[in-house]
């Protein structure tokens, strides 16, 4: 026994590849912004990341271990946290499509991966992780950037 749907649920396609192709330069767009709306929902989670990790440092939370390259917990703490709040603003920026959102998340995001070296001793996989999210963000929003209209 078939199965056939019925004739209301069919539905016939007017468009078809050979008729209508798609041009080169429509599927680099596609591409590109894809790659690009990706690098600011990564900026977002890696700032949402760093405001958790100042919260818990200012908390004084068990997880955490003292062992930071300079400073103390609570000034690591207070940096993660402002700094997350920036790259949180830079992301709805990004997704807007301000310039200045992609430079402040271009330079968050180089500094960012620099400080997680400071992590890097108690917590390597974390940190590695941090910074390899960092490149993808840096690669996207570099060499992904959508072009300005012309005029």
């Amino acid at each position: 026994m078939s199965y056939s749907p019925p004739p209301s649920a069919v539905v016939h396609s007017t468009h078809t590849p050979a008729r209508h192709p798609v041009s080169d330069s429509v599927a680099d767009e596609i591409q590109r912004s894809t790659w690009f709306d990706f690098a600011a929902l990564l900026l977002g989670l890696v700032g949402v990341f760093n405001v958790i990790d100042g919260i818990a440092a200012l908390s004084n939370s068990s997880y955490l271990a003292d062992r930071e390259l300079f400073a103390s917990l609570h000034a690591w703490g207070w940096f993660f946290l402002i700094w997350g709040v920036i790259q949180i603003l830079a992301a709805f920026a990004v997704f807007r499509e301000a310039t200045w959102g992609i430079v402040v998340a271009i330079a968050t995001v180089f500094l960012n991966a620099i400080a997680q070296l400071s992590d890097a001793r108690s917590y390597p996989v974390w940190s590695v992780t941090i910074i390899a999210i960092d490149v993808l963000i840096m690669y996207g929003l570099i060499v992904h950037r959508r072009p300005r209209p012309a005029g």
